[in-house]
């Protein structure tokens, strides 16, 4: 056994074999994460020529546009540029799509974990919780805004037995729900459409719906109040609208330069023209005529914080790095794939601090009612 060694080590001075040996070492390696489930998806076929619903010739120059639109700094967000957010949230989610279902899943969203509790069950429980909100129960019809893929409009409608319908402005996300909602056995109580939920009084008529939720996507609003009215027109008088909101805490410092870089960095790798308060979220409320129940910051529950979850996911995320740089390199991928994932990683590190400081929260609830008369 002492000469077999000794004479790999010898053999191993060689920079050939030296690389063939590093190079079988990666693959290996990457075989494993794969195998045993470091990654959600296989990654081969995630990034097999297309990052979502962009051609692969525009992806590079997308992340570009897309970069240079959100760019933020001392949290004054996208400032006069903001009426133009729809379209570039439309480009964020055609960027995105296929690395948060192959990194996250189907649910696009965050959730505060108990202790033993798993991270596929903290999120359904999530999701049940805001139906709660608005009291949906079988033979309602509520209206999900920022629906994504449908992950929460499918573990809802199994829970509750309610009717759930969706509206995204991707379109790309209205194939995989319809496929994704075909498949659960759920086609017959979803519906997914496509639109700027910013115009939602524009493809549904009014008093149409007897309840709302809106699972971190109102975010994405230029205008909250604005948005809040939309929905409004759509709701029967007495019904219930929640929302999730990402917002700054009464932690946030303005002067505070480390807390002000950190929320501007959720702002650019998360697609929001900036990022609000509790106060202002009440206020647009009422503007719009709402009767605001109540507000309850659900990321101060659980005995795991919701950023947990990105750092327990770190590992595959650095793999999934490596390996969309070599896929592009390759040309497997599109040019600009890596850039995209860079975008995501450093969203995730802010997010973290985010989480960590206590200045954020992606799960800030706002529970509102449509006056009867």
């Amino acid at each position: 056994m002492t000469a077999v060694l000794g004479d790999l080590s010898v053999r191993l001075e060689n920079p050939t074999v030296k690389w063939v040996a590093a190079g079988a070492a990666a693959t290996g390696g990457l075989y494993l994460a794969v195998k045993y489930s470091w990654f959600r998806k296989n990654p081969f076929y995630v990034f097999s020529g297309k990052t979502g619903a962009m051609a692969k010739d525009l992806v590079d120059s997308g992340i570009n546009s897309y970069n240079k639109f959100f760019e933020q700094e001392d949290g004054k967000g996208v400032g006069d540029k903001i009426l133009s957010t729809p379209d570039f949230v439309n480009k964020f989610y055609s960027l995105i799509t296929d690395f948060y279902e192959y990194g996250w899943g189907e649910s696009f969203h965050f959730a505060a974990r108990e202790v033993g509790e798993s991270f596929e069950a903290s999120i359904i429980r999530q999701e049940t919780a805001i139906a709660e909100t608005i009291g949906l129960k079988p033979g309602m019809k509520v209206l999900d805004i920022g629906c994504g893929v449908g992950g929460p409009m499918r573990n809802i409608v199994k829970a509750t037995g309610g009717h759930v319908t969706g509206i995204t402005i991707n379109e790309y996300q209205v194939g995989r729900c319809k496929k994704l909602n075909k498949e659960a056995g759920v086609a017959d109580l979803t519906e997914i459409v496509q639109g700027n939920f910013m115009d939602v009084s524009k493809v549904f008529k009014a008093n149409t719906f007897d309840g709302a939720y809106a699972i971190e996507a109102a975010c994405h609003a230029s205008n909250t109040a604005a948005l809040y009215k939309e929905i409004f027109q759509v709701l029967k008088p007495g019904a219930l609208f929640s929302s999730y909101e990402w917002l700054r805490t009464s932690k946030y410092d303005k002067n505070n330069k480390i807390h002000v870089d950190v929320v501007d960095g959720i702002a650019e790798g998360n697609a929001l023209p900036e990022v609000r308060t509790i106060e202002e979220c009440i206020a647009a409320a009422k503007e719009a005529g709402f009767e605001v129940q109540y507000t309850f910051d659900r990321a101060t529950t659980g005995g795991v914080p919701w950023q947990a979850a990105m750092k327990s996911a770190r590992r595959a995320a650095y793999l999934t790095h490596i390996l969309t740089g070599v896929l592009e390199f390759i040309r497997f991928a599109p040019k600009g794939t890596q850039a995209v994932h860079t975008m995501l990683l450093k969203a995730a590190v802010n997010l973290e601090k985010g989480g960590d400081l206590g200045i954020f929260s992606p799960m800030y609830l706002i529970v509102m009612r449509k006056p009867t008369a």
